[in-house]
């Protein structure tokens, strides 16, 4: 009788051990899973809202650049000193994709990203467009030069630790390399299917590049041009741009998830993707409202809050603010709307929303 009760005791001993040992690792997974630090962004109303000493200019499938002073924030009415006019309207769903044919584009592409030089004194912005032209506007004259034939298909514009300027393709997944003094193509380089942003540590010892209908974010040894890491998560279906933060600790991606894995209608949650750039992990999410799509970040020099050029597949585009400290959006700028309604003007593409993109801003001296 004892030896039965012995095995009995030895049994249910081993049956709970085992049983602990599930649990044990089903909690370290769980750990595991949520060492992911998620963040549902809240709206508030900060008197007095924030101001900031710079210009920015958000590209737009309009064609051309809004314009908003962001001493007052104020968003842009006049239809002549507000916007800087590029090219004819078109979007980023037509045309070729990641190599795909979609519905032909109809008009000359649409602006969607920028990036701002100095030449012999002067501020220029250097854009590109949706058909992979490239142009160059003297901000104090107004001057434009182009277009200039660069890609197929332009997302992000970028300066890179060379000087030159980085093109985006999301056509055929290519990343362009451009002289902007020689007005030349010097470089090409083969990455995903629809690329669509590129950022670099300090000392461009890496490289991230977002490509957009995969969902994945490259990661590259830049001086061997060769791929160390692929950066994935459920949470990421369809990104667009991401920008690096003032102290090079992290990455910020944009990831409105408008579609799901296949161009499937979207199901997941519009959110920033932060990854820590030490260990290449994705740390942080910021749950965002549904009306606050964001395509593209700038940052404030000391850091403290991030602007977000934002779609909200409404009516309207905005700059929306946020403190970093807190999370919370403290301040949105509508972008178009304002200008739009002024004017009686209506958008005719992308399903009657108003879609931006790129952000750069021009910072004033003494900014913070």
């Amino acid at each position: 009788m004892r030896k039965k009760i012995s095995r009995i005791t030895v049994l249910a001993v081993l049956l709970l051990a085992a049983a602990g040992f599930v649990i044990f690792n089903g909690q370290d997974r769980n750990v595991m899973a949520s060492s992911e630090k998620v963040v549902n962004v809240k709206v508030v109303d900060a008197k007095p809202a924030p101001t900031f000493n710079g210009i920015a200019y958000i590209a737009g499938h309009g064609g051309h650049l809004a314009i908003i002073d962001m001493r007052t924030m104020k968003s842009p009415t006049d239809i002549e000193k507000d916007r800087i006019v590029l090219t004819e309207a078109g979007s980023e769903m037509e045309g070729k994709i990641a190599g795909m044919s979609f519905e032909q584009v109809k008009k000359a592409g649409g602006s969607h990203g920028q990036a701002l030089i100095h030449e012999k004194g002067d501020k220029v912005l250097v854009a590109g467009t949706l058909n992979g032209d490239v142009y160059k506007v003297d901000l104090k004259t107004g001057k434009k030069e182009g277009p200039f034939k660069v890609g197929e298909k332009f997302c992000g514009a970028i300066v890179g630790p060379d000087g030159k300027i980085y093109f985006e393709d999301m056509a055929d997944g290519n990343v362009y390399v451009w002289d902007s003094n020689t007005l030349k193509t010097v470089d090409k380089m083969p990455v995903g299917k629809a690329v669509c942003g590129i950022q670099w540590t300090k000392g461009a010892k890496k490289a991230y590049i977002t490509d957009m209908p995969t969902g994945i974010v490259y990661v590259y040894d830049w001086k061997t041009k060769k791929k160390i890491k692929e950066i994935t998560s459920p949470e990421m279906t369809f990104i667009h741009q991401a920008r690096m933060t003032p102290d090079g600790k992290y990455l910020w991606v944009s990831a409105p998830n408008e579609f799901d894995p296949g161009l499937k209608p979207g199901t997941h949650k519009s959110q920033v993707i932060i990854i820590d750039t030490k260990t290449d992990e994705i740390v942080k999410r910021l749950v965002l409202p549904d009306n606050i799509r964001p395509h593209d970040f700038a940052f404030t020099k000391d850091g403290k809050y991030a602007l977000l050029s934002s779609r909200t597949y409404g009516d309207d585009s905005k700059l929306v603010v946020m403190d970093r400290k807190t999370d919370d959006i403290v301040e949105t700028v509508s972008a178009c709307a304002s200008c739009h309604q002024k004017y009686g003007i209506q958008v005719k593409i992308d399903k009657g929303s108003p879609l931006l993109c790129g952000i750069e801003v021009d910072w004033h001296p003494g900014s913070k």
